[in-house]
């Protein structure tokens, strides 16, 4: 016989997730106990495996302390995650108090079918703002499609569920925070690096067309050892074992770390650079001419000034304008990828030239005893330190001046905006800041992309199991699929290695299909550069009308609602195409978050800096469009 209140839950929830109907459905009978009792105040209560999941006193009002902690519960662009569903006591004051988006995560699907067979509660589930979800992956997928850099996302639950499910509920709040670091990551690469890496790889076409791959050292080292130096405190402390082991393998360093091996003497065999940005306070002073560099066609433009022995390119995938360049010049790049650390570029790099063993070395990933950098890295004078007046992690330089002039170079440093920078880049890595699990089962202060660079390198090795990984980065965190063993160790079996000169080719691409998409590329711009100079003149006027009348008018709003359907067509049309997405992106992405700001601050004199900024949004827009244009036609 049909159960009516059953089947009214599921058809709610089946309207997005009939597979997670499906599933409840299945289940013929319980291996858990119920049982359904009622507590002092007459209301009923769950006992689950002989766990009572409500108050004793009054289920209600427990609920209700639990979401009265909530401090900002009118905040609509938030996710409430409510871990644990039970009789929904929680969930019906969450429904009923909290705006945003309320998430009933609940894993286990026996007492999904129990409660749902006796809990006339589709009224609830069938609010739009409302969703059930029983694995973590469907909960990210969500958080995913609904969250934005600046959604409220909470964890709620009931005291029962954190005595029978506390390390289930503590890895679910970490996994969620580490998602949040990867969307706040990838937010702020197309903010503030997309428009400079795609300016970087169109002024270098013709230089990235003579270049040779790191594909084309294909197994030369095969069967060798790697040695990947990266910046972190452990490298110092393995200096020495490099220096007189320096015969045993092939170095690979990545920026930050060449000052500390170069201050010792230490030359490596190929230098990774990945960065947009203009690092060369890195490499300043020191004699790289017996160094092969390894860097991305969108990295910036000085490093093909750099005196160097040779250069190698490196394509990832799915970054920036690499995907456009290598199905033009018919380049397999499928298997090439980069997570965001120049050390994952180096470590893709010895794969594919054969290395049967490579270690780690400097390659904390997290901070150890408040160093964030090896002594004598490029920021070494970071630190990472426990503030005794919020018990929070906070990172701040150790001298500012010292880390402004390693971390810009001197010819940044003079710059005006220079110190601003220097701070803003402190207060990025502060917002960032995590824990995860060390090699002794500790737990270590490091940043959210640090946590998700442990994951990529675990999948990497999970990948490639023909390789020996040894992590000699003692102190930092745990990298599942390495073995952590001390430098001197892992270099017991390893043996000398001759440093021939490399032989390579020089790419054949075919010139004549690439200038038609170079070409066409070009006419795209030339026409979107007409839109955008359409929307620059309303954009004007919107201004000057403002400053006339010194307030917000019916005019205003006209020329304000022209060009939001301006912009808004032009990223329907264009967006799908990945070099005008990552060029324009950031500047309509910046234009409607300002938008926001100045309906929510209707007064004329609070919103006249976010007024006038929407102009210089667009003006930079213009101006990039206008650089593109040109590289392109120069080349």
């Amino acid at each position: 016989m049909e159960n009516k209140v059953l089947s009214a839950n599921l058809n709610a929830i089946a309207k997005y997730d009939k597979a997670l109907c499906d599933e409840i459905l299945r289940i013929n009978k319980v291996k858990s106990t119920f049982e359904l009792i009622q507590n002092q105040n007459g209301e009923y209560n769950l006992v689950f495996n002989s766990c009572v999941l409500h108050s004793s006193e009054n289920a209600k009002k427990e609920a209700s302390d639990i979401v009265d902690k909530i401090t900002d519960p009118e905040n609509k662009n938030s996710v409430r995650i409510i871990w644990g569903l039970g009789l929904g006591y929680l969930a019906d004051e969450f429904i009923s108090k909290v705006q945003g988006v309320i998430i009933i995560f609940e894993p286990n699907l026996e007492i999904l079918r129990s409660v749902f067979e006796i809990l006339e509660f589709s009224e609830n589930l069938s609010k739009k703002n409302v969703l059930v979800v029983n694995t973590i992956d469907k909960l990210l997928e969500w958080i995913d499609i609904l969250a934005d850099k600046e959604t409220k996302i909470t964890i709620s639950f009931l005291t029962s569920y954190l005595n029978l499910f506390k390390e289930d509920i503590y890895k679910t709040a970490k996994t969620v925070e580490r998602i949040r670091g990867e969307k706040q990551a990838n937010t702020n690469t197309i903010n503030k690096i997309a428009p400079l890496a795609t300016i970087n790889t169109l002024f270098s076409l013709d230089k990235i067309l003579k270049t040779p791959l790191v594909k084309s050292l294909e197994g030369i080292f095969d069967g060798k050892c790697a040695l990947i130096a990266s910046s972190g405190p452990s490298l110092e402390e393995n200096i020495e074992t490099i220096k007189q082991n320096r015969d045993k393998f092939i170095l690979f360093a990545v920026g930050p770390s060449l000052k500390l091996l170069d201050n010792h003497g230490i030359k490596p065999d190929f230098l990774c650079i990945v960065e947009a940005m203009d690092t060369r306070g890195q490499i300043e002073g020191i004699d790289i001419s017996s160094t092969n560099l390894i860097f991305e066609p969108f990295s910036n433009p000085y490093l093909w000034e750099l005196n160097v022995k040779n250069r190698f390119l490196f394509f990832s995938r799915d970054n920036f304008l690499n995907d456009w360049l290598a199905q033009t010049l018919n380049i397999d790049i499928s298997n090439t990828k980069s997570v965001g650390t120049v050390s994952y570029c180096a470590l893709s790099s010895a794969k594919i030239m054969g290395f049967k063993k490579i270690i780690l070395c400097g390659q904390n990933l997290a901070f150890k005893d408040g160093k964030c950098y090896a002594k004598g890295s490029a920021y070494e004078d970071l630190e990472c330190i426990l503030n005794p007046a919020t018990n929070k992690f906070e990172i701040r330089a150790k001298d500012f001046k010292q880390y402004e002039q390693k971390l810009l170079g001197s010819k940044l440093v003079n710059l005006k905006r220079a110190e601003s920078y220097a701070e803003n880049y402190i207060t990025r890595l502060n917002k960032t800041l995590y824990t995860v699990v060390g090699q002794k089962g500790e737990m270590l202060p490091t940043q959210a992309c640090y946590a998700l660079f442990i994951k990529h390198f675990e999948q990497f090795a999970k990948d490639n199991p023909q390789i020996t990984y040894i992590n000699s980065s003692t102190g930092g965190a745990q990298i599942n699929g390495f073995e952590n063993m001390t430098l001197e160790e892992a270099l017991v079996d390893c043996k000398n290695t001759e440093r021939a000169d490399i032989k390579f080719e020089i790419p054949n691409y075919d010139i004549e299909k690439f200038n038609l998409a170079k070409e066409s590329l070009l006419q795209n711009l030339l026409r979107i550069k007409s839109t955008v100079d359409i929307a620059l003149k309303y954009q004007d006027e919107y201004n000057r009308e403002f400053a006339r009348r010194k307030a917000f008018t019916k005019n205003t709003d006209k020329i304000e609602e022209k060009i939001i359907k301006i912009l808004s067509d032009f990223i329907k049309n264009n967006y799908p195409n990945p070099t005008i997405y990552f060029l324009c992106a950031s500047s309509t992405n910046g234009y409607f978050e300002n938008l926001k700001k100045i309906k929510a601050n209707q007064n004329p004199i609070d919103a006249e800096e976010l007024v006038s900024f929407n102009l210089k949004l667009l003006k930079n827009l213009k101006r990039r469009i206008n650089r593109a244009i040109r590289y392109l036609s120069d080349k």
